[in-house]
């Protein structure tokens, strides 16, 4: 089953004229659909904002390449998205703990392969 970003119930989905409120906030709400599924979480709301950003924030620390924002940016971003959610194989949960160490099981092979060479 592909992923499904829903927007029906984010916050800057107009439902009237089934658009964003600014037509930015489309490819945002994409982009942040794929970042749920990167980090385990199924959706945006006041429950699990401070999850979606503390996560966020590991991923900033682990791979520097990816953009890295502030605290308040984060917080701006996803609040205005509060209501966004994902289905689909990829949309479970998982705690913070077995995301960390996934990730940075990753991190660790990248170095092990780089060390091997």
């Amino acid at each position: 089953m592909p992923l499904e970003v829903h927007y029906k119930n984010d916050i800057s989905w107009d439902a009237k004229t089934s658009k964003y409120v600014k037509p930015e906030y489309k490819a945002e709400a994409d982009h942040l659909g794929h970042m749920l599924m990167i980090i385990g979480v199924p959706e945006i709301s006041p429950k699990t904002i401070k999850e979606v950003i503390t996560r966020q924030m590991i991923l900033d620390r682990l791979y520097p390449s990816i953009s890295k924002h502030t605290l308040e940016e984060y917080t701006e971003i996803f609040s205005r998205h509060l209501g966004l959610e994902i289905q689909g194989r990829w949309a479970g949960t998982e705690t913070r703990l077995k995301f960390a160490t996934r990730h940075l099981k990753s991190v660790m092979l990248d170095i092990d392969s780089e060390v091997s060479k």
